[in-house]
């Protein structure tokens, strides 16, 4: 991991402001100069904090998957799995003109979705008739619309494992950020935890299935400044 720099918010590349990146406060409790351009990014994270929603830490974390990401599974529809508040989707919308269709899919819609999308809106009007709800639970046969790509960031445990087997059936492109090993499915090779970790020899038997279901794979991860937890899985037909 020799490239540890922060790409769409290179600010934070400073040793003064390394510190704020992993940190659950909002977004308005930060210095306001930390955000002082035109940008797309630090528009969105300006006005998310007039929307008062949204930890740094999920801002950074959502921007930077999806610098590292985008190029391998964009598709004109993203789906994003246990999307939760759906920040990473939206960020789809909201700066890849490519994209025109984004459905956001978990069991529960979080009351908090609903001011994020404002904020987004609010600076990306036509984000609004891009993105799309559904709730529903992630298991093995949810369908995916048909050539979409699929996104997974830190989806706990054994739901990482369920979105990779979504994509796999469906032959679309996926990234994911897993996150909470103790509850994914075990290594396949128990042995080799005691030599590369839990975390590792599970992403390793997750890459076997990729590569083994005709994927191209490819390991790369966020600034370990934001979470440990900053491994990406990435994987895309090999044609």
């Amino acid at each position: 991991m020799s490239d540890d720099r922060f790409r769409i918010y290179p600010q934070f590349n400073e040793p003064s402001r390394r510190e704020f990146a992993r940190m659950k406060h909002r977004v308005h409790s930060l210095p306001a100069d930390l955000f002082p351009t035109d940008s797309l990014p630090d528009r969105l994270a300006r006005s998310l904090a007039e929307h008062r929603v949204v930890h740094i830490k999920e801002l950074l974390e959502s921007f930077e998957f999806y610098y590292r990401v985008r190029r391998r599974v964009r598709r004109p529809t993203i789906v994003e799995l246990c999307a939760g508040h759906g920040l990473v989707g939206l960020i789809f919308a909201l700066c890849d003109r490519s994209v025109t269709r984004v459905e956001l899919v978990d069991s529960r819609q979080p009351a908090t979705y609903s001011r994020i999308r404002e904020a987004v809106t609010s600076i990306g009007p036509w984000v609004a008739d891009k993105v799309s709800y559904r709730e529903v639970s992630l298991d093995e046969s949810t369908e995916l619309p048909e050539g979409a790509g699929v996104v997974l960031a830190h989806a706990c445990g054994a739901l990482t494992d369920l979105g990779l087997d979504c994509a796999i059936a469906a032959g679309a492109p996926v990234a994911a950020m897993p996150c909470c090993y103790g509850k994914a499915r075990g290594p396949r090779v128990p042995t080799m935890t005691q030599v590369f970790g839990r975390a590792a020899n599970i992403d390793i038997t997750r890459s076997h299935r990729l590569a083994e279901a005709g994927y191209q794979v490819d390991w790369t991860h966020i600034p370990r400044a934001i979470t440990p937890m900053n491994r990406i899985l990435i994987g895309w037909d090999r044609r």
